[in-house]
């Protein structure tokens, strides 16, 4: 605890000397109504039973180090800041806030933290909670600022600080693309009811957001655009979105995780060398997964179903260029009003592997044939290489493109244990299990699935989102 830390200095000395812490546009798809499908999709997610993404400390935290900042809205001895306000502007890189259970403001992070050193705030229990804004109008605000952890937080709007609501749970902003923020964690913290987006980082390089819960997102402001988790800008590659579940963002173009390069904001307008990995994201307003001016991207082990258009959508608009290059490995893609890929304003050069794909439009739509598809099970029998000017069969597909020889057309419910109550994993008789590949065009599959378990399980490795353990 510093301040005490400090006082104990004071003391000492003095017993010696009497001695001697931009906007998006819409992909222009008209969304159809968001089915009401229960998260009956998390069979086999590594979370407690109560659902809550946060955990208890590691490691217990002694509040005497003086590296560690104490914050309490009770006074006592866990008390040497009454506010997260506080010891922000007291923290120093190296340094952790550690914030016991109560009820606070939002706060803001202006100072980094080094490489070797980051700032850490971190909260102790599953009782630590922001229910208003802080100075910025988020809940918390990275501003311009690196090194940063964020760790365990509930952070709500609540209808009894009505001129005190949180535009953003969370948000890092005031970098810019040729000079971003870097390094920055965003980890386990749960998001209810923001009234823009839940998660908004723009110019945020080499981050990880992870197994963080977002939901409501626009619920009581009914702003079309409030997606659960927004990467924006020019300047945010190399950052990776694992472990996330996004749902219950509903609006009409609100999309689970949306990624948007924006020429205008600067920078090259692209988003590139991004992991989005093992998030659950369902009954969202439009796609599961948005890409605008996105490129070099790997989207692997996602359960995505239940949202209004697509599983994932790649395009350009605000982008300076559309999809290229993008790797789509072992996911489960069920779209419920549109297809489970789609991509347009292509480029090609993507690889899509290992898949369980649906959509009411269709399984896979792009706009060149130069791309690597194999190992897929389609559980709806309709592609296009033309931005769906046209269908083709599977048959037709592959002799269109040379690929897609070892895929299979099947049911739902020959390849799904429940899938009318969303529990995707994979059957024993499924035509996924064990048809899957190791690698395609230089691309290798994951080495574990959605819930963590090791890939292979058996003699070969598994299509979709879930390894079957025998």
């Amino acid at each position: 605890m510093r301040m005490l830390a400090a006082l104990a200095a004071v003391l000492s000395a003095i017993a010696i000397s009497a001695c001697a812490v931009s906007e998006t546009m819409s992909d222009g798809d008209s969304a159809a109504p968001v089915s009401d499908n229960p998260p009956g999709g998390d069979q086999g997610d590594p979370r407690s039973d109560d659902g809550d993404s946060r955990s208890d400390p590691e490691t217990p935290v002694d509040c005497a180090e003086s590296n560690v900042l104490c914050v309490d809205d009770s006074p006592g001895a866990t008390q040497e800041y009454a506010t997260i306000q506080a010891a922000a502007a007291a923290a120093r890189a190296g340094d952790t806030v550690v914030v016991h259970d109560g009820v606070y403001a939002g706060f803001t992070v202006t100072r980094s933290g080094n490489p070797g050193a980051p700032i850490r705030f971190r909260a102790i229990g599953r009782n630590v909670i922001i229910d208003r804004a802080g100075s910025s109008g988020d809940g918390i605000r990275i501003d311009n600022a690196s090194y940063i952890e964020i760790e365990g937080f509930e952070i709500r709007n609540t209808a009894s600080s009505p001129s005190q609501r949180m535009l953003r749970c969370i948000s890092a902003r005031n970098a810019s693309a040729n000079a971003p923020m870097r390094g920055n964690v965003l980890r386990r913290n749960r998001c209810i009811d923001a009234d823009q987006e839940g998660i908004y980082v723009s110019q945020f390089s080499d981050g990880l957001i992870e197994d963080n819960e977002i939901s409501g997102s626009g619920r009581v402001s009914g702003r079309s655009r409030s997606h659960g988790i927004y990467l924006a800008n020019a300047g945010s590659d190399g950052t990776v979105i694992r472990g996330n579940r996004i749902y219950d963002n509903r609006n009409s173009e609100s999309n689970g995780i949306h990624c948007n390069g924006d020429l205008s904001v600067g920078g090259d307008g692209l988003i590139r060398d991004i992991v989005i990995t093992g998030n659950r994201i369902y009954a969202n307003g439009q796609s599961g997964i948005n890409l605008d001016g996105v490129q070099s991207a790997r989207i692997e082990n996602n359960v995505i179903y239940g949202n209004a258009r697509h599983a994932i959508r790649g395009y350009s608009i605000d982008g300076a260029a559309g999809p290229r290059n993008i790797r789509i490995l072992n996911n489960t893609l069920l779209a419920s009003g549109g297809w489970a890929v789609k991509l347009s304003e292509d480029e090609g050069g993507h690889v899509i592997f290992n898949n369980v794909l649906s959509g009411t439009s269709g399984a896979i739509s792009v706009g060149t044939s130069l791309l690597s598809s194999d190992n897929n099970v389609f559980l709806t029998n309709r592609l296009s290489l033309d931005d769906e000017r046209s269908t083709l069969s599977l048959t037709e597909w592959r002799a269109a493109t040379g690929g897609d020889a070892r895929s299979v057309v099947a049911s739902s419910n020959s390849v799904f244990v429940a899938p009318a109550s969303n529990d995707f994993r994979l059957r024993p008789d499924s035509p996924a299990r064990d048809a899957g590949a190791a690698a395609l065009g230089g691309v290798n599959a994951p080495t574990v699935d959605v819930a963590g378990t090791k890939r292979p399980q058996g003699g070969a490795f598994d299509i979709g989102a879930y390894e079957l353990v025998p």
